[in-house]
């Protein structure tokens, strides 16, 4: 009598119980299977007498056509180390196991084994105990495979677009060398250094695969000298197609010493988030005479000591009420599974802000609402 005769009853009583408490049970001794309960034979499809007697690994699990087939022969490799485990003297053991039923339905299960000892507590086999999941729990995971494959589908084809934008862009910096190396005047200068930020901002983006960088707060910033009246022309020039689209004008109105600011920080990601905003206070700008979403900037400069000066910036974006919908605003600070596609552009922006320790705040008032973003920047000597 072995030791699950005597902690659990009549061992016999357990194995023929077709209680549904009772999972599916089947015995290995010297590579047989010697026992195959009635909830194994449900389970599998396998009469018990095709089971019992025949060698364990290979005959009744196999990767062939007949018994109880597995994906391949690295599950039966993964089942065998198992079993030499438990029988070697290893208390239990569990592995992730399926198989393919006799209908060719697969069954995931979580297979437990035991060591099987006789009186004298000698290892004489291995019983092993198959936990399966429930229906709504199949189908619960079964609907997260198909969530995974639709995901990497779609990284497949994120990948496949953003070689193409690559692509695109070699060409773009390729002909703006060329046109670099030709007689150009001071504004036409001016012009192709815009387009090179332009340029620079949009690779940068395309890189950005690690959102969750961003959401956590912990992506690395590109921090260089930069001059802030450049990084503005570049911010105004995203904005002027969609402008003219919706019919809104766009207005600079900062004052004349900000185009001559030169600070040390990550300017791309400074235009990236500004361009969000501007984007967004035009698209929710209704169309009327006059209609005009403006971006104003205010700087104030600080001495830290002797050598270090930073200048506090004020970024007002400001368009006609009501604007952006309230639920658009609310995304911007809360993440969440139904966010919309804008949402998700200020949720970002915010956090890129954050990062930058920033600050974002939105204004709402009978006439005009304004976005501002507060951002201090070492000033560049």
């Amino acid at each position: 009598m072995d030791k699950y005769t005597l902690l659990q009853g009549d061992y016999n009583g357990i194995m023929r119980n077709p209680c549904t408490l009772i999972p599916p049970i089947f015995l290995n001794g010297d590579g047989l299977c010697l026992e195959w309960n009635d909830s194994m034979q449900k389970l599998s499809g396998l009469d018990r007498e095709a089971a019992v007697g025949r060698i364990l690994i290979g005959e009744v699990f196999t990767v062939e056509n007949f018994g109880c087939r597995v994906k391949d022969h690295d599950t039966l490799t993964s089942l065998s180390i198992l079993l030499n485990r438990v029988i070697a003297g290893e208390d239990a053991a569990k592995l992730l196991f399926g198989f393919f039923d006799q209908c060719g339905n697969y069954v995931d299960a979580l297979l437990l084994a035991n060591p099987r000892t006789d009186a004298d507590g000698k290892v004489t086999g291995v019983i092993c105990f198959l936990h399966v999941p429930s229906p709504e729990l199949r189908y619960a995971m079964q609907m997260q495979r198909f969530s995974e494959l639709a995901a990497v589908n779609s990284l497949k084809k994120l990948s496949y677009v953003r070689m193409q934008i690559k692509n695109t862009l070699s060409g773009m910096v390729f002909t703006r060398n060329l046109i670099e190396s030709s007689d150009l005047n001071t504004q036409q200068k001016q012009l192709l250094k815009t387009r090179s930020l332009c340029e620079e901002q949009l690779a940068k983006i395309v890189n950005d695969t690690d959102i969750s960088s961003i959401e956590e707060r912990y992506m690395e910033l590109n921090t260089r000298a930069f001059n802030l009246g450049k990084a503005l022309d570049a911010v105004m020039s995203q904005v002027m197609i969609l402008s003219q689209e919706h019919q809104v004008q766009v207005i600079h109105d900062s004052t004349s010493g900000v185009s001559s600011i030169c600070l040390t920080g990550d300017n791309l990601r400074l235009r990236q988030v500004l361009v969000d905003f501007m984007t967004n206070a035009v698209n929710f700008t209704p169309v009327s005479e006059g209609s005009s979403v403006t971006l104003t900037v205010l700087p104030r400069r600080e001495h830290l000591g002797m050598k270090i000066e930073v200048v506090h910036l004020e970024f007002w974006i400001t368009h006609p009420a009501p604007g952006i919908p309230e639920d658009l605003i609310q995304e911007m600070f809360h993440s969440s599974p139904s966010m919309s596609r804008g949402g998700l552009g200020l949720y970002i922006s915010h956090k890129i802000v954050r990062i930058m320790n920033g600050t974002v705040k939105n204004l709402r008032g009978e006439e005009r609402s304004s976005f501002i973003v507060l951002r201090e920047f070492p000033l560049d000597q």
